[in-house]
């Protein structure tokens, strides 16, 4: 049965918890998923929710002293609901606080809020928590009762849950429980009834068979062969009680039923086949789904942790379009290090964790337009969703940066992933929209920097005279092109250096570094390309030596190193798609400066060298001077 409209969790304060000294987040509606490196505060965000409202399972979730941030003897978690339904008011009338909201309408907010104190006993010389609970938006409200608290209490998924053991039987299983639920079989009196007939008939049965009778009578002469003569027993094996149903009052029944669900295990068929924890685990979150869109008396909140636990891709992108489309009542909070699911959940729903401070992805809190947010889930993939864990991140255009930078990086002391570096190979433009994912939303007032170092690594792409493919000119390739003579439209003057005045060339840097700001900077060669940059400054024999397998014929190309660039830049050119096969043999013959970072050094554009160093940390300085290339980012 589908649920009304519920309100939902929008904000969640936090004050001296664990690594958090003043922390706050916002959510959405719907689907959360908290992303982000280890030790960045996810687990926390997901254990003050459900210390605060407590959750569905018999699992005792408390405050310990270990909870408080070092130093402080208090701590405090509040929450806040918005969008509460005529229902929802009328439960919690007495705890609310009316507010404006964004359209400037009174509307009624529910805050709960947990105040926890280390406090001392003096007399016993001990330590306790005094933990209390409120409402209010300072907390000053009344004390929030137990009913409030169990409609409140949110299913929770723990990292590495024992799925299996979950679903077996036994006292106070989860499935017992699940299955006692009001909106499931204690709530089906006919159910009830029949069922816990069908186990009193089969008792009875059982009672009558004469193995078990033999054994009773077994048992009842030893038993009175132990007692006084005036004590005589009659053991009696069964079931269930021996009362009939009718007979039962409301409490035994309730008893009854408890007892008959406890002995349950649900496995994913009958052949009594062990499957794998993968499955189980889908199971057990099936069973935890299908509780909370039956439960009309309960707040549809779920909190899970690492759900790809288990999970191998395939089924981690079945569980995530579960949730995206199947689940529009449900707020969802899940905590992850799966690119998996960071690469097919939508990008708003996206929250980075980045030392102990949250970074929504949603549109209000970045430079991302609508449009933005459309191409990037298009095409974001889980090879680039590793940017969203990183502690820095390299934004490349092209195969050869992709290949080679990090074996560069390498070299130079600097392995990328030695700082949490990851590179994202992006096409053209769409740079400009990855960066703007890290750049905060200029109008909100809430919404601040990525504490990530971005560096946007891109060619200047205007072509030197040397290229121009004329008679005069043997080592040209690159045909200039006049625009067309009546409209004055097309041709490619706009691509050369000897077109352009400096105005015109400052222009097209500044385009290139559009997006800059905060933390994102834009690295762009010194000269045309990559490759061309690598061939002019320092490795234009270990280049010559990666398209032709031998370094014969190097000493006839020109001693020009401007010249002698576009001389092997036009060899790459000519191989077309065998361009990357080309990057894969440089990489290997460039690590022949292991141990020599300052000799490879002296090799490189300072374009590449300042963009390391960005991400990662500054390099020693040079002892004597090497490259004298102007950079053009300064």
């Amino acid at each position: 049965m589908d649920r009304m409209p519920s309100m939902y969790l929008s904000r969640l304060e936090v004050r001296n918890f664990r690594q958090f000294e003043n922390f706050l987040i916002e959510f959405n509606r719907d689907l959360n998923l908290l992303v982000g490196e280890n030790n960045a505060g996810k687990s926390s965000v997901i254990d003050a929710i459900r210390i605060a409202l407590d959750t569905t399972s018999a699992e005792w979730v408390s405050i310990t002293d270990t909870d408080f941030l070092s130093g402080k003897n208090e701590l405090q978690i509040k929450l806040q609901f918005v969008d509460l339904s005529i229902c929802e008011s009328g439960i919690f009338l007495e705890h609310l606080t009316t507010e404006e909201n964004a359209d400037q309408i009174d509307e009624p907010r529910l805050y709960i809020t947990l105040t926890a104190k280390l406090t001392r006993n003096f007399s016993k010389k001990t330590q306790y928590i005094k933990t209390e609970i409120h409402s209010g938006k300072i907390g000053d409200g009344p004390i929030i009762e137990r009913d409030i608290r169990d409609y409140l209490a949110t299913t929770y998924l723990k990292p590495l849950r024992d799925a299996e053991a979950e679903l077996k039987a036994g006292r106070s299983s989860r499935l017992s429980q699940i299955l006692g639920s009001s909106s499931s079989l204690a709530g089906d009196n006919v159910a009830t009834k029949r069922i816990i007939e069908l186990l009193t008939a089969a008792s009875n049965q059982i009672q009558a068979d004469l193995s078990i009778q033999a054994a009773q009578e077994s048992i009842a002469t030893l038993l009175n062969s132990l007692t006084f003569k005036s004590n005589v027993f009659s053991p009696a094996l069964s079931l269930l009680g021996s009362k009939a149903y009718n007979d039962m009052n409301e409490a035994e029944k309730t008893f009854a039923l408890k007892s008959i669900l406890e002995k349950l295990t649900l496995e994913l068929d009958g052949t009594g086949i062990k499957h794998g924890l993968g499955y189980s685990s889908l199971l057990f979150m099936a069973t935890e789904l299908m509780l909370i869109k039956q439960e009309e008396d309960q707040y549809p909140l779920l909190l899970v942790e690492e759900p790809e636990a288990h999970l191998h891709p395939q089924l981690q992108l079945k569980f995530i379009k579960y949730l995206r489309e199947d689940n529009s009542d449900l707020q969802c909070i899940l905590s992850t290090h799966s690119t998996v699911l960071a690469s097919k959940a939508p990008l708003q729903s996206l929250i980075l964790m980045q030392n102990g401070k949250a970074f929504p992805l949603r549109e209000t809190h970045t430079a991302l337009a609508p449009d933005d947010y459309v191409f990037l889930e298009k095409f974001l993939d889980s090879t680039k969703a590793n940017m969203f864990f990183a502690k820095g991140v390299l934004l490349v255009e092209g195969v050869a940066e992709v290949v080679l930078l990090p074996q560069i990086a390498e070299l130079l002391d600097r392995p990328l992933e030695d700082y949490g570096v990851s590179l994202v190979s992006v096409n053209g433009l769409s740079r400009k929209r990855y960066a703007k994912i890290y750049r905060s939303n200029s109008n909100s007032t809430t919404s601040s920097p990525l504490p990530i170092k971005v560096a946007c690594v891109t060619d200047l792409d205007l072509w030197p005279d040397e290229a121009e493919k004329v008679a005069a000119n043997p080592h040209g390739f690159k045909v200039k092109k006049q625009p067309n003579s009546e409209t004055g439209t097309g041709g490619n003057l706009r691509y050369w250096l000897n077109e352009l005045d400096q105005a015109a060339i400052d222009s097209q840097i500044a385009t290139k570094k559009a997006h800059d700001g905060e933390l994102v900077k834009t690295f762009i060669s010194s000269d045309w390309t990559f490759e061309f940059c690598l061939a002019k400054y320092g490795l234009a024999e270990e280049i010559y030596l990666a398209l032709h397998g031998t370094n014969k014929g190097f000493d006839d190309l020109s001693t020009n190193n401007q010249i002698r660039a576009v001389q092997l830049y036009g060899m790459i050119e000519s191989k077309g798609n065998a361009k990357s096969e080309i990057s894969y043999v440089l990489a290997s013959i460039i690590s022949k400066y292991s141990g020599q970072p300052e000799l490879l050094r002296s090799k490189l554009p300072s374009y590449i060298i300042d963009a390391i160093e960005y991400v990662t940390e500054p390099l020693p300085l040079l002892q004597t001077a090497t490259n004298t290339d102007i950079n053009q980012n300064d």
